[in-house]
C-alpha cells in the first residue's frame, strides 16, 4: 500500500461549524483509494452536558415551546462531531456523515462505500475536507491517511 497522506492534528473548539480542507497528490493512477479517519475523544464528558443540551433545545425549539427535562435528559451523553468528505480537483467524490470516530471508506471505478462515487482513482490532486459539526471539548484529536492501492 503507498500511502499518499497522512496527518496527526489537533482541531480546537473554535473551528467549530467550519470545513477544513487537507490537501494531497496522486501522481499515478490506483485501483482504489482507501481512507481511513478517525477522531477523539467522542463522548463529551464535561460536567455541564446537562445545561449544554439545554441550551441547545431553547435555540431549536420556538420560545413558547416548554422544554421538557425528559427530553433534554434523552439527549445525553452529548457527543463530538466530525465529518468526511473527499473531493478531486474540487468535485465531490462523496461525503461520509458517520456518527461513528472510527472509519474506513474505500474509493475505485469498481465501486466505493456508501456516500461516495465510484470513481476511477488518476493522478491529480485530492482534498479530504472535514466538517465540524460539534466540538464540546476544548480539543478533539484527528487523525487521516488516504492510500492509493
Amino acid at each position: 500500500m503507498a500511502s499518499v497522506y497522512y496527518l496527526e492534528t489537533v482541531i480546537p473548539k473554535s473551528a467549530l461549524h467550519t470545513h477544513l480542507r487537507f490537501g494531497f497528490e496522486i501522481g499515478r493512477a490506483a485501483d482504489k483509494l482507501v481512507v481511513k479517519y478517525s477522531y477523539a475523544p467522542k463522548r463529551y464528558e464535561g460536567a455541564d452536558a446537562e445545561k449544554l443540551a439545554y441550551a441547545a433545545f431553547e435555540r431549536a425549539y420556538p420560545s413558547d415551546e416548554i422544554i421538557e427535562k425528559a427530553a433534554v435528559l434523552g439527549a445525553l451523553p452529548l457527543n463530538n462531531h466530525i465529518t468526511l468528505s473527499l473531493e478531486k480537483e474540487d468535485a465531490l467524490i462523496g461525503t461520509a456523515h458517520r456518527h461513528s470516530p472510527d472509519n474506513v471508506f474505500e474509493i475505485g471505478a469498481d465501486g466505493a462505500s456508501p456516500g461516495f462515487f465510484p470513481v476511477p482513482i488518476t493522478p491529480g490532486r485530492y482534498a479530504l475536507v472535514l466538517s465540524v459539526h460539534a466540538i464540546l471539548d476544548d480539543e478533539v484529536q484527528v487523525r487521516l491517511e488516504a492510500d492509493a492501492i
